[in-house]
């Protein structure tokens, strides 16, 4: 009886070893980012801290899976790792990213936040005519830029961007002086005959 279990094991030893060979080989090569951009979080779990972002057709390799549909990441070409959803990777180059267009800052000041909503963290201000790179914009019509100085990510509302830079900021730009509204004619009142 105990010779049945030894050559049964000895005999399914092979495909064991196979089917492990296929899960390693599962997660090795790298893989794309798919969507504008990412957070790395600190736990396989959106109310996680983000720790970092990847951006559209950056290269990561997997370091692990879990069975909610998470994968541990490390970059290929830079420095640090995280946990992101499986679905935002493809094993295809043919995701990487398309050159993004560049946007200025149309008003004097412009204050970058961390999420799309006016009551959420600074992360950054914008000055008139700096310029940002457009990453994408968000189901509540705000922008996700990066700052094409110093990197920050972060989210501003997109009517203070335009496609090119300006004279002057929006709010300050001069205009023709506006017309004083015509008066219409005053109606005299009828003389009054003056007595003899």
């Amino acid at each position: 009886m105990k010779l049945n279990k030894y050559c049964l094991l000895i005999l399914l030893s092979p495909m064991l070893l196979a089917l492990a060979g296929l899960s390693a080989h599962a997660f090795s090569g790298h893989y794309y980012v798919i969507p504008n951009s990412v957070p790395l979080r600190t736990c396989p779990n959106h109310g996680c801290d983000t720790l970092l972002t990847a951006y559209q057709g950056e290269k990561v390799e997997i370091l692990e899976r879990t069975a909610t549909g998470w994968s541990r990441v490390r970059f290929v070409d830079r420095s640090g790792a995280g946990w992101m959803p499986s679905d935002l990777l493809s094993y295809s180059p043919d995701q990487v990213a398309k050159p993004r267009l560049t946007y200025y800052v149309n008003t004097s000041s412009l204050t970058v936040r961390d999420e799309p909503n006016p009551n959420t963290r600074a992360v950054l201000t914008l000055h008139f005519n700096d310029p940002v790179e457009m990453l994408g914009v968000g189901a509540s019509g705000w922008a996700q830029v990066r700052d094409l100085r110093t990197s920050v990510v972060g989210w501003v509302p997109p009517r203070y961007l335009s496609s090119s830079p300006l004279k002057y900021p929006k709010s300050e730009r001069r205009r023709a002086p506006k017309k004083a509204p015509k008066e219409a004619p005053k109606e005299e009142a009828p003389e009054v005959p003056k007595a003899m």
